[in-house]
């Protein structure tokens, strides 16, 4: 596998970095740099989009009833635009700090958010404390370091274990065309797809928040309507309910194929019913 770019996934420390320095040399202000700060440090929460359908509970595990064999089914269309409510939003690096052990907390940060979602956990603002959000994802990380000793970045099967050893959630891995994306949401299922921060079109950043460098990242969807999905972004502090355009993620899944060894691909979870 190679090596992995030594820059924060969330894109904060290392562009405000190089911002200071450069603004020390060239002579800017200390309201300059306080103001560039304010920007890219202060967690924004993005506005719900106004959609057609919002869904406000975890989907439970009730099965499915069979069809009758005198009347054939027919597939509800899916509506134009869902949200899914109640998906409580975390950073990957909740406190702040963006060192290199929670530069690699992507995947812990998409399990926790999901899982508390199905646990039904409510939050103000829909938001994990930091402490707790911290304490949650330190544990999943430990696990994750002595299941797969070495191995930083998790493709999808393995951040379903994840789900399935925390939140007791069975893991579903599928192709992630957008009707089937669609199809997750409108259901109550929040989606988990892989991606590359630069792997938008052109080698672009799939966020202007990302940082310079590179790197694998996971990324929770929970919404969308005729333009754009919605996403709970765990690598940039402006994530919650954060807006991709199709175009962006179908090319930034298929830039991580040759890194992980995975195709264009989700991964969904459901209650596991016993």
């Amino acid at each position: 596998m190679p090596a992995r770019s030594q820059v924060s996934r969330g894109g904060k420390h290392g562009s405000a970095a190089a911002f200071a320095a450069v603004a020390v040399l060239a002579g800017l202000s200390s309201a300059a740099l306080a103001v560039y700060h304010a920007r890219h440090a202060v967690s924004l929460v993005q506005p719900i989009p106004k959609v057609a359908q919002v869904i406000s509970a975890p989907a439970t595990a009730t099965p499915t009833p069979e069809p009758s064999a005198s009347i054939p089914s027919v597939a509800a269309p899916i509506p134009d635009s869902v949200f899914i409510k109640g998906v409580p939003y975390t950073v990957q690096a909740p406190t702040g700090k963006w060192d290199a052990a929670h530069e690699e907390y992507c995947e812990a940060a998409a399990v926790l958010m999901v899982g508390r979602y199905y646990k039904g956990v409510k939050y103000p603002n829909d938001r994990i404390p930091p402490a707790d959000a911290d304490s949650a994802m330190s544990q999943i990380v430990q696990y994750e370091r002595q299941t797969w000793p070495g191995v930083l970045d998790l493709s999808l099967d393995k951040v379903g274990q994840d789900g399935k050893q925390f939140y007791n959630l069975q893991p579903t891995i599928s192709p992630a065309t957008l009707d089937n994306i669609k199809k997750s949401i409108a259901g109550g299922n929040p989606v988990i797809i892989p991606v590359m921060t630069h792997g938008g079109p052109g080698g672009a950043k799939i966020s202007p928040y990302y940082s310079a460098g590179n790197v694998y990242h996971v990324i929770v969807l929970i919404g969308y309507d005729t333009q754009k999905l919605y996403s709970d972004d765990a690598g940039i502090s402006q994530g919650q309910n954060y807006a991709y355009t199709w175009d962006v993620l179908s090319v930034a899944m298929q830039a991580q194929q040759q890194h992980m060894g995975q195709g264009s691909v989700m991964l969904t979870f459901s209650p596991a019913t016993s």
